[in-house]
């Protein structure tokens, strides 16, 4: 970046201060609250447990008992209902987990891992459900959506204007790294908030982008292939044509079918079909528990009438778009790594809601305070050829 560009009283710098300023200071709240409530989902499944044990923890010690078990049970748990699947436990979740659809709602059911006994579900208004509702919905449903998606690039646009305004030239840019604590509280609030944004922004933006995704997600992907194409590989799905075949193969049998595949491996999850095309999938993974991350698992898909595998096609080469694509959901929630990656997660991601307030405080202790403190200028001196006020446009400098 040019010298010139980056001089503190330069033209371009007071356009990008007050950018950042008034953009910080509409979509504060907004970045405290999707903050927060990002840092703790972190660890949604921990905050579960301890909110709702009898539904998260084993009962019984043993063998672990098999998907076909749990989805029987499920299933005369709920007849009236639709099954969707279910997943094995998981590194971070001991029970078994299924999907049904009753009475236009969607139930998160639980199962002991060693019993298959039908634990409950997860309440409709959890705290973890409130939780998720307000980070990705703001409590306002579709138009909350958008809403959060709208800022989601305005925080990304602070992300960008941010080091522009924090680059305290190249003698002093490593002081710019760290806060000094000695300094009057006002200065400290200032230094806080550079240091920490310089040190978060790469986490902060990437975070932003792939907010911006989950609400935006076609017109991401078509960003996204414009600039490195998108492969994309059409599951394998049943053939109508089969559905006179009888008998059809009970799920038990389908699993069987599908271990012919795998083995060595442990079913991780068993996905029913939604559709007279869809497939009877077994996805498998390598150990038990099932790591975190479908990235882990390897599916097979069987015809849902007569059990005959399926054949995946071969998928081509990734392109650097795809990999793109396949990182937005493990980079925003942080589900790739193990716990060490989670804490960073939590750590940083309440930086941005650190970044709001101590903006605020800015923002009100050096424009809102200073002028209600300002005297009122005589009617006098608004007459033509009086003196003016000035207003400074670096007030925060």
């Amino acid at each position: 970046m040019s010298v010139s560009l980056l001089d503190r009283s330069g033209p371009l710098r007071r356009v990008l201060f007050q950018v950042h300023l008034w953009v910080g200071v509409a979509a504060a709240l907004y970045v405290l609250v999707v903050s927060v409530t990002g840092a703790a989902l972190v660890f949604r499944i921990h905050l579960q447990r301890a909110v709702h044990p009898e539904l998260l923890t084993a009962r019984t010690d043993g063998p672990q008992a098999d998907m076909v078990t749990v989805l029987e049970r499920v299933r005369d748990a709920y007849p009236r209902g639709r099954l969707s699947g279910v997943d094995a436990p998981t590194t971070v979740r001991p029970t078994h987990l299924a999907y049904v659809t009753e009475d236009d709602r969607f139930r998160t059911v639980l199962s002991d891992p060693v019993t298959a006994e039908v634990l409950g579900e997860l309440p409709e208004h959890s705290v973890v459900r409130t939780l998720q509702d307000l980070h990705f919905d703001l409590l306002a449903g579709s138009t909350g959506r958008v809403i959060n998606g709208i800022g989601a690039l305005c925080l990304l646009l602070l992300c960008a204007t941010g080091p522009f305004i924090w680059w305290p030239g190249r003698a002093g840019w490593r002081r710019g790294l760290a806060v000094d604590w000695g300094r009057p509280w006002k200065r400290v609030t200032w230094e806080l908030h550079g240091a920490v944004g310089i040190w978060t922004l790469v986490l902060t933006a990437g975070w932003a982008v792939t907010g911006a995704y989950f609400v935006f997600p076609g017109e991401f992907r078509a960003a996204v292939n414009r600039i490195s194409p998108l492969t994309t590989v059409r599951p394998p799905q049943s053939n109508p044509d089969h559905r006179a075949y009888a008998p059809r193969p009970t799920w038990r049998e389908m699993v069987d079918l599908a271990r012919r595949a795998e083995p060595d491996a442990f079913v991780a999850r068993v996905v029913l079909p939604a559709t007279d095309e869809a497939s009877f999938r077994v996805l498998f993974a390598d150990r038990r528990p099932t790591p975190l991350g479908s990235r882990h698992l390897r599916t097979v898909h069987l015809d849902q009438y007569t059990g005959e595998r399926l054949a995946a096609p071969e998928p081509p080469a990734a392109t650097l778009g795809d990999t793109v694509m396949a990182w937005i959901g493990p980079l925003h929630f942080g589900n790739f790594g193990g716990p060490g990656i989670r804490a960073v997660w939590l750590v940083t991601g309440l930086a941005p809601g650190l970044l709001a307030v101590t903006g605020l405080i800015l923002w009100w202790t050096r424009v809102v305070a200073p002028r209600r403190r300002r005297p009122r200028v005589p009617q006098v001196a608004l007459q033509p050829g009086a003196p003016v006020v000035p207003l400074a446009d670096d007030v925060l400098d």
